[in-house]
């Protein structure tokens, strides 16, 4: 292009010029013409790059605000579910006053950014529905960014199942096996096949429904719905959160790499949350002859979330919600009792006399618990403006 616009001028000077001087004369002017534009493209890339580094200096700094508002953002949920009670006391006129202290104003990185942290209820008069927002600032102060967040107040069950046993994996039952729903009509989800075997069975409010002979409509087998969902989407189908989330509001947590009996850990539990992470081996949980294991009450149930394979034997009650993610967890023994309801990611075997029991009041009281109530994020709430 350069040479474009030399040549053009070359040609409109040898015009002007005289022809016996025609020679030195343009070459001198296209001299001085070269090296002005020549000064000119200098400047103008030298004042080009000084703005392209600015621009470059501002997206890292705005970059960087907009990581510090999203540090301070997923800070203050779990703020928020900590000191909830000092966060919303003294509402005035129905909305929560300005909420502040050295957790949550103009905390400092490690990078020397910063984010400050504010809560508000957008609806007068509701506690469970709070905006939360993060003001993230760069490390020279020259750049901004604000993020917030609905988040609501709910139960870490935040869907309790409809039915006794739901697994991914196969169901089967023998002996004096009993599943029970009194509620509705629907005893057995299986993504794959469900046995009964011997006296097994199951119940409605009719009576039996399915037996070795006979399988009823309340016993769904070969599922698509579950067997197409994913692991993750199978929890979060029950709880509405992540896995890892959920494993960080628990009050009780275990974890085992070898076979461990839990019967002197979880008996006499209750109105609580147990997660057990059993990388390796078999989580027991076993009762004694003519003494029993009980983990929880109608009253006050347990959430008990195991992370591996499982096996209940002996005399075991268990009121609550039980979810393991396991590939073969196995009732056993003289009487394996479980009031709310089970789910499994895996196979699901009852031998002997087992019996699972729906029980919506039992499952109700979990869910109405204020240790398993909590504030998590409303999906579609996140907001960069």
């Amino acid at each position: 292009m350069i040479k474009s616009i030399a040549d053009r001028i070359r040609a409109f000077i040898a015009k002007l010029v005289m022809p016996g001087d025609q020679s030195g004369a343009t070459t001198l002017i296209m001299t001085l013409v070269l090296l002005m534009l020549s000064t000119l493209i200098i400047l103008f890339a030298a004042q080009y790059g000084r703005l392209q580094d600015k621009a470059i200096s501002n997206i890292n700094r705005s970059h960087q605000a907009f990581e510090a508002a999203q540090a301070g953002l997923e800070y203050g949920v779990n703020y928020l579910n900590k000191f909830s009670t000092a966060i919303l006391a003294n509402p005035v006129s129905g909305y929560i006053p300005a909420y502040s202290d050295s957790n949550t104003n103009n905390v400092a990185l490690a990078n020397n950014s910063r984010y400050t942290i504010t809560y508000s209820n957008p609806v007068a008069f509701n506690y469970k529905l709070i905006k939360i927002s993060s003001t993230g600032t760069s490390d020279d102060g020259t750049s901004t960014r604000t993020v917030s967040q609905l988040v609501k107040f709910g139960s870490m069950l935040l869907n309790a199942p409809t039915e006794p046993v739901v697994t991914k994996g196969s169901a089967s039952f023998d002996n004096d096996s009993e599943i029970r729903n009194q509620y509705n009509n629907t005893t057995i989800k299986s993504a794959s096949s469900v046995t009964l075997l011997d006296d097994a069975e199951t119940i409605l409010s009719s009576g039996v429904s399915s037996n070795s002979s006979t399988m009823g409509s309340d016993v769904v087998q070969n599922n698509s719905v579950l067997g197409n969902m994913s692991t993750p989407d199978f929890f979060a189908n029950h709880f509405g959160i992540a896995a890892s989330m959920l494993k960080k509001n628990v009050t009780s947590y275990y974890n085992y790499n070898v076979d461990t009996n839990y019967r002197s850990m979880l008996s006499g539990q209750s109105g609580t949350s147990i997660w057990i992470d059993q990388t390796s081996g078999t989580a027991t949980i076993n009762g004694l002859f003519l003494i029993g294991t009980v983990i929880g009450t109608s009253s006050n149930p347990v959430l008990l979330i195991i992370n591996g394979n499982s096996k209940f034997t002996g005399i075991v009650t268990i009121y609550g919600f039980v979810y393991i993610e396991g590939t073969n967890n196995i009732a056993s023994g003289a009487n394996v009792q479980i009031i709310g309801g089970i789910a499994t990611t895996g196979n699901m075997s009852g031998l002997g006399t087992i019996q699972i029991f729906y029980s919506p009041t039992v499952l109700t009281n979990l869910q109405n618990q204020a240790g398993m109530q909590y504030y998590a994020k409303v999906p579609g709430g996140w907001s960069d403006w």
